[in-house]
C-alpha cells in the first residue's frame, strides 16, 4: 500500500544550511592544521637534498635525479591540500542547497524519474535502445537540488562514469536507481565505489512492468500489480545485497524503495483523471517521495556536515594508507641497499687482499726472472762496449707495460663483473619513492636510475689501466770499462796482481751487482705503479660503496618522513571523524556522550571504530541510533594506549603476524584474500598507525 505520509522540508532545509556552515568551518579548520603538517613535511623533505649533496661530490647524476623526485614529492604535499581546499570552496558555493545525485546504469529510468518529479514532457527520456543522459543536468524538487549524471555500464562509457563519480563528490545523498530485471555485477561494483565515498544511499528499484496508457482503466495496472509481488522484489534485493560480502561490506541496512516510474510519468501525461489516479497509485511514487523527504528531514543536518568533512577526510585517508605503504616499501628498499653495501664491503675486502697478493707475487716473479737473466747477461757482455744499449733492449723485450696492463685488465674485469652483478640484482628490486598524481593518489616511481648507477661504478679499461704511468728511467751505466780499468790499476799499484780469471770474476760480480741494483729499482717502481693503478680500481669501488650508503640514507630518510607525515595526517583524520561523531550525537540529542569518545576511525562503506574514554561505556539505545544515522556499523573499543592491543581487538589475535624492526612495528595479515579481513586491517591501521600488509 502506498504511504500517505508527507514531510515539510522547509524547516529541515533551514537547519541543513546551518549544519553545512558548521561542517565547512570544522573541515576548514582541520585542513589548516593539515596544511601546516604538509609544509613542515615539505621542508623536512627538501633538507634531504642538502643532506645528500653533503655526502659526496661524485653523486651529481643521482643528486639531480633524487632532487627531481623529491621536488615531485614536495609538489604532492601542496596538491594534497590544494584539492580538498578547492573542493571545500566549490561546496561552500552551494551552502544553501541540499544536493542529491542520481546514479544508475544506462536506461534504468533516471531521466524518467526526473520527468516524473518535475512534471516534464518526456523529451529527456531515452527510447530504450540508447543512453540519453550524456551530461550533468540538475533540477529542483521540493527545495532539493537533484543532479542527474551519465549512466554507468554503457559501451565505451568510462568517461561517463568518471563524470558521474566526480559529481557524486558534491552530493549530500545518493539515489541509486536499479531495475528488477536482473542484478548486474557492474551495478554492484559501482554501488561499492559509491559507499566507499562515504555517501549515504537510498536504493530505488524501478519495476519494469509493461503499461499501456490506452488500456481500459480496469486492466491498465495488471502487469504492474503482478510485478509488485514483495517476495519477488525482496529476493532481488537479497541477491543484490549478496554482492556486498564480496567487497567486504554489509549492505543489509541500505534502505530500498520499490516504484514503477513509467506509470508515474504517464499519470502526469493523461487528461483522464481516473487513469491518472490509478497509474499514480500503481507507481508507488509517493513512497519514493516520502522516503527522500524523510531521509532529508531526519538525517539531512548530519549529511550536510558530513559532506564537508568527507571532502577533506576522503583524500587524506587515501593518502595516509598509501604513505604508510610507501614508507614501508622505502624502508625495505633501504635495507636492501644496505645489505648490498655490506656484501660489497666484504667483496672489496677479499678483492683488495687478493689483488695486492697478485701484485706482490707478480713483482717478485719478475724480479726472480730478471735476477736469473742478470748473471747470464753479465757473463755474455763482460767485454761489450754496448752493454748499456743491450740492457735497454732487454728491458724493452720484457714488455713491462704490457705485463702490468694485462694484470690490471684482469683485476679490472674482476671488479667490473662484481659491479655488473650488483647492479643487475638491484635493477629488479629498486623501485621506490612516491609521486603524486592528479587524481590524489600516490604512486611508485623509480627514484634511482640503474644505468646511472652502473655508469658511476663501472670500472672501464681506459680510466683504470693507465700503466703508462710506469716510468722506467734509462738504465744506469752498467759496464764501465774505465771503472774496470781503474780497479785493475788499483789492484796493480796495491801490489796485488790477480790472474785473468780472478779479474773477470770480480768484474762480472761487480756488473751483476749493479744489474741487481737496477733490477731492484725497476721492480720497486713496477710494483709501485701496479699498486697505484690498483688503488684507482679500489677507489672506484669505494666510491660506489659510498654512493650506495648515501642513497640508503636518503631513502631511509624519505621513509621516516613519509611515516611521520602519515602519522600526523592520520591524527588529523581521526579528529575529523571524532568531530563528525560529536555532530551526530548532538543531532541525536545526547551531546554529552561526546566526552566518552577518545578516538575514532572510519572506513567508508564498512565500519566505524570508536575508542572509548577511560572507564566509560556507551548506552545501547544511543549506540543503535548512532549506527542508523551513520548508515554503518560501529565497533566500540575499551581505552588502551597499546597500539598492538588495538590490532588484536579489531583483527583477532590469530589473524596477523606482528613484526618489530628496529622499534618500528608492522603486521602481516594472514587472511589476505578475505575482503572483510582486509577492511578490518584498514580500520586497525588507521586507528593504530601500524602498517599492515598482506
Amino acid at each position: 500500500m502506498e504511504s500517505q505520509n508527507t514531510f515539510d522540508l522547509s524547516r529541515a532545509l533551514a537547519r541543513c544550511r546551518q549544519s553545512a556552515q558548521n561542517g565547512y568551518e570544522t573541515a576548514s579548520a582541520q585542513l589548516g592544521k593539515i596544511e601546516q603538517t604538509l609544509r613542515a613535511a615539505r621542508e623536512e623533505t627538501e633538507r634531504s637534498v642538502t643532506l645528500l649533496n653533503g655526502k659526496s661530490v661524485y653523486l651529481t647524476d643521482l643528486n639531480r635525479l633524487l632532487s627531481r623526485q623529491i621536488k615531485d614529492i614536495c609538489k604532492a604535499f601542496g596538491e594534497l591540500s590544494e584539492q580538498p581546499r578547492e573542493q571545500l570552496k566549490k561546496l561552500h558555493g552551494s551552502l544553501s542547497s541540499f544536493n542529491i545525485t542520481l546514479f544508475g546504469r544506462t536506461m534504468a529510468g533516471k531521466s524518467t524519474l526526473m520527468e516524473a518529479l518535475t512534471h516534464g514532457d518526456g523529451k529527456a527520456i531515452g527510447n530504450g535502445a540508447q543512453r540519453k543522459t550524456r551530461d550533468i543536468r540538475s533540477y529542483e524538487w521540493n527545495g532539493l537540488r537533484i543532479t542527474d549524471v551519465p549512466g554507468i555500464g554503457a559501451f565505451n562509457g568510462q568517461k561517463d562514469e568518471d563524470i558521474a563519480f566526480e559529481a557524486a563528490k558534491n552530493a549530500d545523498m545518493i539515489l541509486f536507481l536499479m531495475t528488477d530485471d536482473g542484478v548486474q555485477s557492474q551495478e554492484a561494483e559501482c554501488f561499492r565505489a559509491i559507499l566507499e565515498l562515504g555517501k549515504p544511499v537510498l536504493c530505488i528499484m524501478n519495476v519494469k512492468a509493461s503499461v499501456d496508457i490506452n488500456e481500459d482503466v480496469r486492466y491498465i495496472t495488471e502487469d504492474i500489480d503482478e510485478a509488485f509481488q514483495i517476495p519477488r522484489l525482496e529476493e532481488i534485493r537479497r541477491q543484490f545485497i549478496g554482492f556486498g560480502s564480496l567487497a567486504g561490506q554489509d549492505w543489509s541496512t541500505v534502505p530500498f524503495v520499490y516504484t514503477h516510474l513509467r506509470s508515474a510519468f504517464l499519470a502526469q501525461q493523461t487528461k483522464d483523471s481516473r487513469k491518472a489516479e490509478v497509474l499514480n497509485g500503481a507507481s508507488r511514487i509517493r513512497n519514493l517521495k516520502n522516503a527522500i523527504a524523510q531521509r532529508v528531514a531526519t538525517h539531512g543536518e548530519f549529511y550536510r556536515a558530513k559532506t564537508f568533512i568527507d571532502a577533506v577526510a576522503a583524500p587524506i585517508g587515501s593518502a595516509v594508507d598509501l604513505l604508510l605503504e610507501q614508507s614501508c616499501l622505502n624502508e625495505l628498499q633501504g635495507d636492501m641497499i644496505g645489505d648490498k653495501k655490506k656484501a660489497l664491503d666484504r667483496w672489496i675486502e677479499r678483492f683488495e687482499k687478493s689483488a695486492y697478493d697478485r701484485v706482490v707475487s707478480d713483482a717478485d716473479e719478475l724480479k726472480s726472472k730478471m735476477y736469473a737473466e742478470a748473471s747470464d747477461f753479465a757473463a755474455r757482455n763482460l767485454s761489450s762496449k754496448e752493454i748499456n744499449a743491450k740492457w735497454d733492449k732487454y728491458l724493452k723485450e720484457c714488455k713491462l707495460n704490457e705485463r702490468g696492463r694485462e694484470l690490471m685488465n684482469e683485476l679490472s674485469q674482476q671488479a667490473d663483473g662484481e659491479i655488473r652483478e650488483l647492479t643487475r640484482s638491484m635493477k629488479k628490486e629498486l623501485e621506490f619513492a612516491v609521486t603524486y598524481s592528479a587524481d590524489m593518489t600516490l604512486k611508485s616511481r623509480r627514484i634511482l636510475d640503474i644505468r646511472k648507477l652502473f655508469d658511476w661504478g663501472m670500472v672501464t679499461a681506459g680510466g683504470l689501466l693507465i700503466i703508462a704511468a710506469l716510468i722506467f728511467p734509462a738504465a744506469a751505466p752498467i759496464l764501465l770499462i774505465a771503472s774496470a780499468g781503474v780497479g785493475l790499476v788499483k789492484e796493480f799499484f796495491g801490489g796485488m796482481l790477480p790472474d785473468k780469471a780472478k779479474l773477470e770474476r770480480g768484474a762480472r760480480e761487480k756488473i751483476e751487482g749493479q744489474l741487481r741494483e737496477n733490477i731492484n729499482t725497476i721492480c720497486q717502481k713496477y710494483r709501485a705503479s701496479l699498486e697505484m693503478s690498483l688503488r684507482e680500481i679500489l677507489d672506484k669501488l669505494n666510491l660506489l660503496e659510498a654512493d650506495l650508503e648515501s642513497v640508503c640514507e636518503v631513502v631511509t630518510e624519505l621513509s621516516a618522513t613519509q611515516s611521520m607525515l602519515a602519522g600526523q595526517l592520520s591524527g588529523s583524520l581521526r579528529e575529523l571523524y571524532r568531530s563528525l561523531l560529536c555532530k551526530a550525537l548532538a543531532l541525536l540529542g545526547c551531546p554529552s556522550l561526546s566526552m566518552r569518545i577518545h578516538d575514532a576511525a572510519m572506513i567508508a562503506g564498512f565500519e566505524c571504530a570508536v575508542v572509548l574514554a577511560p572507564h566509560t561505556a556507551f548506552p545501547d539505545r544511543e549506540r543503535q541510533a548512532l549506527c542508523n544515522l551513520l548508515g554503518e556499523g560501529i565497533r566500540f573499543l575499551p581505552y588502551t594506549e597499546d597500539k598492538t592491543e588495538i590490532l588484536r581487538m579489531i583483527l583477532g589475535s590469530g589473524n596477523y603476524t606482528l613484526n618489530n624492526r628496529g622499534g618500528k612495528l608492522s603486521a602481516v595479515l594472514k587472511n589476505r584474500d578475505d575482503p572483510v579481513s582486509i577492511n578490518k586491517a584498514k580500520l586497525a591501521q588507521q586507528l593504530s598507525g601500524i602498517m599492515i600488509t598482506r
